[in-house]
């Protein structure tokens, strides 16, 4: 066969440029990034993190109170004013950020803590002539917190406007108003990494930004891969989470985590006569059962394309059709199969499994020539029969 041919910037995983029989290698990316086969690698914290970490950053800085959760529209709440029954009971954010309060106005709430809520409401009662300074005795508790929209940008499988937060169906209506306090761990930063599909393997995690009314915060969250503490913040209606890219290929970032994709869907073609049924049988197009991580060998394992015959099916070929996450640009890479199974240094040429990858297999030399002969023998058997017919 001869090797399918490739945009030198279409290339994305670096066991992807190295070709069958290693007769030299394309470039990837630049040459401070890691060599095809390295495992684990990750990148180091990046000049803006650092910056960031001294409150050197121009418009960066490390979020304040960063785990208290702050309202957005949609969030309901509890207001109980001391001896003042008429001004108690639950109120829920509007669309535009504000609550209605009587005799009051409307007060805005977005983006505000429990605290700092209750001190808005206190003010407005004064301000409106209901009570003298040092008479309030309120108290604002959470009941029910809405989902949020977020969007997501750079470095992540599928960027744009996401949802989070939603609401279990077993916490609402009447449920939700016989308690107060609630915790919804889906407004944090990977609830937002992971409705975008997960980071990719060229994100900067060092130097994760969310952008707030103005406000940009520089978190770190290579924890997510290597166990440290992590810098995680509450997120509320209308902030950007943009994740940098690092120019490099981590292969650290390839496996399930809480900010990448838990597993991968492929698509298998097989079409060799030794195996059957062919994997795409029985309706199923496609498998979501290979986990983040795994590479071509163990995806050409899943397609029943290795083993057999070791005379007539070992000596086959397969080819990987992917796509660019970050350019879109399709890619198609062939590999021998029986080279995978066999070199010592398979993963230098045995590339990471992406999101929606494809997997087709050739078959071998023998089975082409068997299929010849069989064709060859369908085609003259009916020409002889007519010769002695005659």
């Amino acid at each position: 066969m001869n090797p399918p041919a490739n945009l030198h910037s279409a290339l994305y995983d670096p066991e992807k440029t190295v070709k069958s029989g290693r007769r030299g290698a394309l470039t990837f990316a630049s040459k401070a990034c890691p060599p095809p086969g390295t495992a684990d690698f990750i990148m180091p914290a990046s000049k803006a993190a650092r910056l960031a970490g001294k409150g050197g950053a121009p418009g960066a800085r490390s979020a304040p109170n960063r785990l208290a959760m702050r309202y957005s529209p949609g969030d309901r709440l509890n207001v109980t004013v001391f001896g003042a029954p008429e001004l108690s009971g639950d109120y829920v954010v509007n669309a535009d950020g504000r609550i209605i309060f009587p005799y009051t106005g409307q007060i805005d709430a977005v983006g505000l803590t429990n605290d700092e809520l209750s001190h808005r409401i206190e003010r407005a009662l004064i301000r409106g002539g209901l009570y003298v300074e040092g008479a309030v005795k309120l108290s604002v508790r959470p009941v029910q917190f809405a989902p949020i929209n977020v969007s997501v940008s750079g470095a992540v499988f599928n960027a744009g406007r996401q949802t989070i937060g939603g609401i279990r169906d077993a916490d609402k209506l009447e449920r939700a108003l016989t308690k107060f306090g609630d915790n919804p761990m889906e407004r944090y930063i990977p609830a937002a990494l992971r409705a975008a599909g997960g980071v990719r393997p060229d994100a900067d995690l060092s130097a994760v930004r969310v952008h707030r009314n103005g406000r940009t915060f520089v978190l770190d969250w290579r924890g997510a891969i290597t166990g440290a503490q992590v810098d995680d913040m509450t997120l509320i209606e209308g902030d950007h989470v943009e994740v940098p890219e690092s120019g490099c290929f981590q292969s650290a970032l390839v496996r399930p985590s809480q900010i990448t994709p838990p597993g991968v869907r492929i698509f298998t073609s097989n079409l060799t006569v030794p195996i059957l049924p062919n994997p795409a049988s029985g309706n199923q197009q496609h498998s979501n059962s290979l986990p983040y991580g795994a590479r071509l060998l163990q995806g050409l394992v899943h397609a029943n394309c290795v083993g057999g015959t070791l005379a007539t099916n070992a000596s086959r070929y397969a080819v990987l059709i992917s796509r660019n996450p970050k350019t879109r640009e399709t890619e198609v890479v062939q590999r021998s199969i029986e080279e995978l199974v066999r070199s010592a240094d398979r993963d230098m040429i045995n590339p990471y499994l992406m999101p929606d990858d494809a997997i087709a297999c050739y078959d071998s030399a023998a089975t082409d020539v068997r299929d010849v002969m069989s064709l060859m023998s369908t085609i003259l058997t009916p020409a002889q029969q007519a010769k002695w017919l005659r």
